[in-house]
């Protein structure tokens, strides 16, 4: 039997519900909490990585299509400025994810304590002279050559390190700071291992004034010779490649240095206190795909790791040295910033 309720019972019912409805603005919210929203890795990385014309655009799309998530990429930079915000943001970390930090920063990373080693189960197929991270904290996904590209319908190119001093190239080549710079800070390492520190600090002293400037990322020192400001630029072995692939254009060419070129390998990370790691490691594992790794040589204009990836012709181009130097495996990260500290000493006197 239905039974009415109590005159007093249905003016409270009323009541309640008035309160409840001028609390939510007059409307009712019927709608249940989202229980399948999609999870969200977090990417550290430099400017050019994510740029229209880099890997990002095409890699992280497959990557979110793969693991049913969404990547939030964040740039800042250059490799150097990546890792100082990294560094600054360790005690309450914003990325679960870093991409771009090669072997030049990599005493750097490590002593910081912002990483946490995975081996990836794709990290067999790497070469093993490419595996430059013994603690596993980075996972190498791509390698290169820094040196200088120049345009050869202007400038004929140097053979050795020296030869940048002669008074022919004042004002015709820009350099990269190596102190956020990482193909700077390769080429700076490059002269310290290939002339010594003695003269390393004197040679810096003169090539600072030789130069048209010193730019503070390989994206500003790239821009400054596009736009003609002078006809040779620090960048890669690489880069004639693209070029040729783009722009049409085979007088753009690579130096290599009669000293040798050091081999610069970038490496992607899990970072220190993320809370999705098994995302983190799926992404790595991701990198050592062909899938990424395919997509490298015409976005990143670098080599990839896998030897079996897709090499297009107009890498046919690119320089491959004579000598190949290896970065000092046993320089740690104090040396590096007291060779930073003379380097800043040489270049202001």
């Amino acid at each position: 039997m239905k039974q009415n309720k109590p005159e007093y019972l249905v003016a409270a019912m009323a009541f309640t519900v008035f309160v409840a409805l001028c609390l939510n603005g007059g409307e009712t919210n019927n709608t249940p909490p989202n229980l399948t929203a999609k999870p969200t890795l977090t990417v550290y990385t430099y400017d050019s990585f994510n740029a229209e014309w880099g890997p990002g655009p095409k890699v992280f799309p497959i990557f979110e299509s793969q693991c049913n998530c969404k990547v939030n990429v964040i740039t800042a930079g250059d490799t150097g400025q990546v890792l100082n915000r990294l560094i600054l943001e360790k005690d309450n970390p914003k990325a679960d994810v870093v991409v771009g930090i090669d072997n030049s920063f990599l005493s750097k990373a490590l002593s910081a304590g912002i990483l946490v080693p995975y081996s990836s189960r794709n990290i067999e197929k790497v070469p093993q002279r490419l595996r430059f991270d013994s603690t596993g904290s980075l996972t190498p996904y791509d390698y290169g050559y820094v040196t200088f590209v120049y345009d050869s319908s202007k400038i004929s190119p140097p053979n050795s390190l020296l030869d940048l001093l002669d008074p022919k190239y004042s004002k015709k080549f820009i350099l990269e700071d190596p102190r956020t710079s990482s193909p700077g800070l390769i080429f700076f390492m490059q002269t310290v291992q290939a002339l010594g520190e003695d003269k390393a600090w004197v040679y810096w002293r003169n090539l600072s004034k030789q130069a048209l400037a010193i730019a503070p990322s390989w994206d500003e020192a790239q821009t400054l010779f596009s736009s003609g400001e002078a006809p040779m630029y620090l960048s890669y072995a690489t880069s004639p490649s693209y070029y040729v692939e783009y722009e049409n254009k085979t007088n753009f060419l690579a130096v290599d240095f009669s000293e040798g070129l050091l081999e610069q390998v970038e490496g992607s990370g899990i970072v220190k206190g993320t809370r999705n790691v098994e995302l983190a490691q799926s992404f790595i594992d991701f990198t050592l795909t062909p899938e990424f790794q395919n997509e490298l040589p015409q976005t990143q204009w670098m080599f990839p790791v896998l030897p079996d990836a897709k090499i297009p012709e107009s890498f046919s181009y690119a320089v491959k040295p004579n000598k190949t130097l290896t970065l000092n495996t046993n320089l740690t990260s104090e040396d590096t910033q007291r060779w930073l500290a003379q380097w800043e000493d040489a270049v202001k006197a």
